[in-house]
């Protein structure tokens, strides 16, 4: 059977956004403000995609990971594509590495100014030049490690962090709204367990399972147990992911028994975060899953849809 011509397209909206790392929200600026491709629909009026097209979607991530704006190079052919990147250098880990440094500079400095329009600013267009993946799995952990750095060594106030974390809830926020679940969606519960009040990881695990092709059901902070098992129970969720960051080990080891213990078998829970870490050790052998980091979490998520077991049994 002959392979479809590369002009064809043929692929649609989240699988170029799975080979791309580019969210929709971005795709769609730089389709529409820029030109950079052309997608047809189909007859449903679905956005379709040929394998030129992702080729180019690619270099074009390449070369704005490397610092390029996409204003620029937006309308450059195959040829000058390459030629640009052969000038700058093929290795898109060092680019992408050099990027992700610049971002979290240029965020701190707009954190420290108390400029929360800038630091938005900054965040958004780290979003759409890195890619989404990039961008919640890498950059904005790096950038709030920093900040979270500084705010215990005393050069940043309460105030530096609390602007922070405003400005990435809204970033966050805007991201998420890119992503619309399909009708049969797996569905994860995404919290923070009883006595942590840091959510910033919840919401970024919550950004990652909708860029997924998953349904999250955000409940935010600070949620006791039964709340939690009650929430899960309701919407029949696959998953329930928390995060930990400060909260005191012993009470949430009590608090994660306590869920594991009330939630169906069928269901799943993880627990990723600073804390989560630390009672990796507490919890082995157990029926809870604890996950390092985002990226973790998507290629877990990935695995599922792509065998429809679930990755997070207990070893």
């Amino acid at each position: 059977m002959n392979e479809p011509p590369a002009s064809a397209a043929r692929f649609p909206l989240r699988a170029v956004m799975r080979r791309t790392g580019l969210s929709a929200d971005v795709l769609r600026a730089w389709e529409r403000r820029y030109g950079a491709v052309k997608p047809t629909r189909s007859n449903g009026g679905q956005r379709l995609y040929s394998a030129e097209d992702v080729e180019r979607l690619i270099l074009l991530q390449r070369a704005t990971s490397g610092g390029h704006s996409i204003g620029e190079i937006a309308r450059l052919d195959r040829e000058a594509l390459d030629a640009l990147l052969d000038r700058t250098g093929r290795d898109p880990a060092a680019n992408e590495t050099a990027a992700l440094n610049h971002l979290v500079r240029e965020a701190i400095a707009a954190t420290d100014a108390l400029d929360d329009t800038n630091l938005e600013r900054v965040l958004r267009g780290g979003a759409l030049s890195l890619g989404s993946e990039v961008f919640i799995d890498e950059a904005l952990p790096r950038f709030l490690r920093a900040v979270g750095d500084r705010w215990h060594r005393g050069s940043l106030t309460p105030a530096h962090e609390h602007l922070a974390s405003q400005v990435v809830r809204r970033v966050t926020a805007w991201l998420s709204a890119a992503y619309e679940p399909r009708s049969d969606a797996p569905t994860i519960v995404v919290a923070t367990p009883a006595g942590e009040l840091h959510e910033l990881g919840a919401a970024l695990a919550a950004v990652v399972s909708a860029g997924e092709g998953w349904r999250p059901v955000y409940l935010g902070a600070n949620l006791p147990a039964v709340d939690i098992i009650a929430a899960a129970t309701q919407v029949r969720a696959s998953v329930v992911a928390l995060s930990a960051v400060y909260v005191d080990g012993d009470a949430a080891l009590r608090e994660l028994q306590q869920i594991r213990t009330g939630l169906p078998k069928s269901a799943t829970l993880i627990i990723g975060g600073a804390a989560a870490g630390r009672l990796e050790r507490s919890l082995d052998g157990t029926a809870i899953r604890v996950l390092p980091d985002l990226a973790a979490l998507r290629r877990a998520l990935r695995e599922r849809e792509a065998t429809g077991q679930s990755t997070f049994e207990a070893r």
